[in-house]
């Protein structure tokens, strides 16, 4: 016991020898001074170490990293408990009733005490007295209130004198804050330090946002119910409905196209409250300031923490809304303003978020974040949650940014764009969620993840919310009264274990984190200074547990931060620790999780390291403190210094590409839109916004390359000749024309032998019906100078839905030829239209005879011509959706289907192919663009995804339905509300949520109608490299994990760096699946590098400067400038073109 509450303090400097030893640090060797491990500041500061006590040895864990530890040992008898009066049923149904925790060495002994909060019956405060054993001291502390209703509670200094002070948030009643008198006791001083606010709080996050010194804070709120004398009301300012200032806290209207507006509950407008500095009687006082700081929004808040996310040295701000409230990211100004930045910088948010929390998840130095929902984590619990989705439905298509029922990670790039990653790194659902928190358990040197989940009730069972709803007025008390009377909605507790390159395995079993029941706040710290870390939850069904970490292996260190010139808990300071040349990044801040505050001792897990190389403090006054050479399993505490170096604000070095208004004066990319789902109403995606196009090639023989930029229907395609002043758009009348069709696919070629360039173009797209006359492609015959006029005589008038041209001389008789890639039949899919070769005769093109096998090529998205067996024969290269990557050899001037069975398993929904010598052994390889790991959907050979096409419902109509496997039983994508919907005779087979959550697939839609279908599998939905052997045969190999982070789309190969190898960029994410599915938008766009032996390594966009965040479907390279560089033009969906400056010295 002794070992766990002696520090040594040691003055560096004072004995070198005993603190080298003690500390087991050395001074940076570039370093002069020569009296510690601290390289910038001019006196030494005070460190403090203290050794790991032992661990402790016990028969209960089994096994397992964590050992559930009761009240029975613990002596914390603590339970969530509502016992409110039925006036407060509208609270206990619509907002949370739940109870948090903060952890705190309050006594300053050396061990983690705990805080636990509720809103019946009173918080506690436990004293660690050593061996994961706690004492009940509310009221010697002078806590105790039994009526008190509370929210969340933080352990902070508020007034920076070395101890804990803490602050609690209340509902109904004045939130207080309690300061620490230094002898085990606490007296209330809220309403001095003006933060005694009455309403609906939720939880007080701490910073210093204006790095001044001291704290401010952040409060964030819930709603009110209104009293009876508060009835809706609105305005109308400039014709438009505003609820009344003074109601605007208990109501807000959503606004939605077409000039309508939606009623819906408000929260209070959350606070900001500015720290002026210690008043004449001790205590800080607090200005709000939200109004000038540019805070705004009155939702119903959950969560709040502060991080700095652009490394800019300002803590930022993300705040966690409920139901229909958007979350906030606000950035901080640095001059005391804030903006909101979640529409430009999240692609999107949880719809109802709950708990939140940040680390460095992958170890390159930047914060990532997890903000939480409750989206189910089996198939049972999805369908049963989902409802009629026509009620609310609407929202998805609505919010900006776009509101998703899931968890969402959001993975920093160094950019103002964040990539999302919650599917692919499986914590995307994870039932109703709470209190998340990244730590690294264990000590492996990752941080991992736990999450708390539970709810007083089952509010998202469908089946009871259309009882409640029949049965009583919604709002009634007979309503909120059946909500009493039901059962808890008990949900597994999980923990994910980081196993690297974006992945998190289930460890909630193995590791003892799995208890079913109601969670709500939990928070961590190592509670017996053993060197690994413990958490506590707050639990609604049980006593609070306290999990004791068991990990016998991996070590460890602890750094413990002392402000002087920051604030006192160094709250906003980064720490970094290297350890075997990976370094390891903390953000000290306080509130994380829900409703929660963990210890602010930062914890290293270190493997079997036994050295740090180094640990570098950055402090809230952006000073820069280092130690070298720390030894393992200690704890540090480092108070700051005075004086020494300010760190340089974070500067990215000089991208690779930069943005180029180039394309300025192009149109952008606009689609009319067009319901795909009044005809297919289960389709899985639209397939009416499928384009842009581009083509590139010298038109007017200038030397330059010109594009084409194709439009949508509607609008004119744009022949954009590059000049000296930059790319001026040409007006072509032909084109203007034909603005009815939908353009999907162009080429420049020389169709007619003349030495110009000639342009055909494919039409395509469902807004019409098969066979229709905007389905008919066009070619345009070039005069030599860039003016163009279609020739209807040239080629055929058929008229397919198309996807894709590729010209060659496949048949070597000198002109050249095309390949027309078919997609979907309009209406029909997912029927494949038909695929077209194409044969240049001179005069004119005639359509190959059925004799070549395309009609195999199935729902094309991608093509390309290469020589792959060498022959010099040029071979075709056909992407497919529902299909492998296909190869149609050339028998010379005849293709015929030699895809190898290895590429043939390998089904998938392929989006494009490009294809280049990866490998530099001079045979052309291959690399196919896919769906990746961050959707929804599964697929591998044992377990494809699945899609049948038939008549289901006996109408004689043929329907889509799409199906999961779920370990080994395939179930249907879809939910009741869609399906009924579509098929109103399976609402009489399956009369509730549960039956039909309940059902396999073939007990829904009967084997006999599945295997009448037509039917698609898809096996894999990775990017891929095919590596050539020379004949033909190829190696199949994933594009990194990065690369999975989004559909991939349109893709080159060019060596960008100058380096002689050639590299890939592909273009991301998919906007086109139905709403519930949402945009697969995790990404924006990668580049990679190529080493030599086709290992790509991810360029990431902060380095590239390539940042396309939108709906992406098209790249092309092109030497925009003239530098002799290869640049880059994107195509995105309903968006303007992006084009980008190639800056790299090594290409030029």
């Amino acid at each position: 016991m002794l070992n766990q509450r002696i520090f040594l303090f040691l003055r560096i400097g004072t004995i070198v020898a005993t603190v080298l030893f003690a500390v087991g640090c050395r001074r940076d060797s570039t370093q002069t001074d020569s009296l510690g491990g601290f390289s910038s500041s001019d006196q030494q500061p005070s460190v403090a170490v203290k050794p790991y006590a032992e661990k402790s040895q016990s028969n209960e864990s089994e096994g397992k990293l964590f050992s559930q530890l009761g009240p029975e040992v613990t002596g914390i008898d603590f339970t969530i408990e509502w016992d409110k009066p039925a006036k407060y049923d509208r609270i206990f149904y619509s907002q949370n009733t739940g109870g948090g925790v903060t952890v705190g060495d309050y006594d300053g002994d050396g061990l983690a005490d705990i805080y636990l909060t509720r809103p019946s019956k009173g918080n506690k405060l436990y004293r660690n007295v050593g061996d994961l054993r706690f004492k009940d001291v509310t009221k010697s502390a002078g806590l105790e209130d039994a009526d008190y209703w509370s929210g969340g509670a933080s352990f902070i200094d508020i007034d920076n004198d070395g101890d804990l002070d803490l602050y609690v948030c209340g509902y109904t009643c004045a939130n207080r804050l309690y300061v620490n008198q230094g002898n085990g006791k606490f007296s209330e001083h809220a309403k001095e330090c003006g933060l005694d606010f009455n309403g609906a709080s939720v939880m007080m996050s701490f910073a210093d946002y204006d790095l001044d010194g001291d704290l401010d804070a952040y409060l964030v709120t819930a709603g009110l119910a209104p009293g009876p004398d508060n009835k809706f009301q609105v305005r109308f300012v400039n014709g438009r409905p505003e609820v009344l200032p003074q109601l605007r806290e208990y109501w807000q209207l959503l606004y939605l196209p077409g000039d309508r507006a939606k009623q819906i509950e408000a929260g209070q407008f959350d606070r900001l409250f500015r720290n002026d500095g210690i008043a004449n009687n001790g205590l800080p006082r607090f200005t709000r300031v939200d109004q000038q700081a540019g805070i705004d929004g009155a939702d119903l808040g959950q969560a709040a923490t502060w991080w700095d996310y652009n490394q800019d040295g300002w803590p930022d701000l993300y705040v966690a809304n409920d139901y229909w409230g958007a979350d906030k990211l606000y950035h901080n100004n640095g001059d005391g303003t804030f903006t909101d930045k979640a529409k430009t910088s999240l692609p999107h948010t949880p719809w109802s978020s709950m708990g939140v929390d940040v680390g460095d998840i992958n170890n390159d130095g930047k914060l990532d974040f997890l903000a939480t929902d409750m989206a189910g984590s089996n198939h049972f619990r999805q369908k049963v949650g989902m409802g009629d989705m026509g009620s609310s439905g609407w929202f998805l298509e609505f919010a900006e940014p776009r509101q998703y029922s899931r968890n969402a990670l959001y993975v920093n790039n160094g950019t103002d764009r964040f990539m999302e990653a919650a599917f692919m790194t499986g914590t995307d659902a994870s039932d109703w969620t709470w209190s998340p928190r990244f730590e690294d358990f264990d000590n492996d040197g990752r941080l991992d993840l736990i999450i708390t989940n539970g709810m007083t009730r089952e509010f998202t069972n469908s089946d009871l919310n259309d009882f409640a709803r029949g049965k009583f007025k919604e709002g009634s008390p007979e309503f909120f009264r059946f909500w009493r009377e039901q059962d808890f909605r008990k949900d597994q507790n999980v923990a994910l274990r980081n196993v690297g390159d974006l992945e998190f395995e289930d460890v909630s079993a193995k590791w003892g984190f799995d208890r079913v029941g109601v969670s709500f706040g939990a928070a961590t710290a190592d509670f017996d200074n053993d060197g690994d870390v413990d958490v506590v939850v707050n639990n609604m069904d049980a006593p609070a547990h306290v999990y004791r970490n068991n990990t016998a292996t991996g070590n460890s260190l602890r750094v413990q931060l002392v402000g002087a010139t920051s604030n006192r808990n160094a709250l906003g300071a980064t720490i970094r620790v290297t350890v075997d040349g990976t370094t390891q990044t903390r953000y000290v801040t306080a509130s994380r999780g829900w409703n929660s505050t963990s210890d602010l001792t930062a914890h290293f897990g270190m493997s079997n390291a036994t050295t740090a190389e180094r640990i570098e403090i950055v402090w809230p006054s952006k000073k820069v403190q280092t130690l070298t050479g720390v030894s393992a399993n200690q704890l540090i505490r480092i108070t700051e210094a005075d004086g020494g170096e300010q760190v340089q604000p974070h500067q990215p070095s000089k991208p690779l590409f930069v943005e180029s208004d180039s394309l300025a004066a192009a149109d952008a990319h606009v689609e009319i839109p067009f319901d795909d789902y009044e005809r297919q109403p289960l389709l899985p995606s639209k397939q009416s916004q499928l384009g842009p196009t581009i083509a590139r090639g010298d038109v007017n023989g200038d030397g330059r390359d010109d594009l084409y930029l194709g439009g949508a229907k509607g609008a004119v395609g744009q022949l954009m000749l590059n000049t000296d002043e930059g790319y001026k758009k040409h007006s072509v009348g032909a084109f203007a024309n034909d603005k009815d069709h939908e353009d999907v696919g162009s080429v420049f070629f020389d169709a007619d032998g003349d030495g110009d360039l000639d342009l055909y173009v494919v039409s395509g797209g469902v807004e019409c019906e098969p066979n229709h006359w905007t389905l008919g492609d066009r070619l345009y015959i070039n005069d030599g100078k860039g003016g163009f006029s279609r020739d209807f005589d040239r080629v055929p008038g058929n008229r397919y839905s198309g996807s894709v041209a590729a010209a060659a001389d496949f048949d070597r008789d000198g002109d050249v030829d095309l390949f027309v890639g078919g997609r979907t039949i309009p209406g029909q899919y997912p029927m494949a239209d038909k695929s077209m070769l194409l044969r240049n005769d001179g005069e004119a093109f005639a359509e190959v005879d059925d004799s070549m096998p395309i009609s195999e090529c199935g729902i094309v998205t991608g093509a390309v011509w290469a020589d792959v067996d060498g022959d010099e024969w040029i071979d075709l290269v056909v992407a497919s959706e529902w299909g492998p990557v296909k190869i149609f050899r050339n028998d010379q001037g005849k293709l015929e289907n030699a895809t190898p069975e290895s590429l043939a398993k390998q089904t998938g929904w392929y989006n494009g192919v490009a294809a280049g010598d990866l490998d530099g052994d001079g045979d052309v390889d291959l690399v196919a663009t896919n769906y990746g790991f961050n959707t929804k959907y599964h697929a591998t050979a044992d377990h494809p995804a699945e899609l049948y096409y038939g008549d289901f419902d006996g109408t004689g109509k043929p329907h889509i339905v799409e199906a999961e496997h779920e370990h080994n039983t395939l179930y249907p994508v879809r939910g009741k509300s869609c399906s009924t919907s579509a098929m109103p005779i399976l609402a009489n087979r399956f009369e509730t949520y549960s039956a039909f959550g309940k059902a396999d697939l073939a007990e829904i839609y009967t084997s006999t109608c599945l295997n009448d279908s037509v039917t698609m599998r898809a096996t894999s939905l990775a990017s891929i490299v095919l590596l050539n052997d020379g004949k033909g045969n190829f190696e199949i190999k994933p594009l990194p994990r990065l690369v999975q982070i989004a559909p991939s789309n349109g893709v080159v190969i060019t060596d960008f760096d100058g380096d002689g190898d050639s590299d890939i960029y592909l273009v991301q994410n998919n906007y086109s699946p139905q709403r519930e599915t949402g945009h697969m938008d995790g990404g924006t766009s990668l580049l990679l590098e190529n080493d030599g032996a086709a290992n790509f390594q991810p360029v990431w966009p902060e380095r590239s400067g390539l940042i396309v965040p939108g709906d992406a479907k098209c790249v092309v390279t092109t030497d925009i400038n003239g530098d002799g560089r290869l640049d880059i033009v994107v195509g995105v969906n309903n968006s303007s073109w992006k084009s980008f400056v190639n800056e790299s010295a090594a290409s030029k």
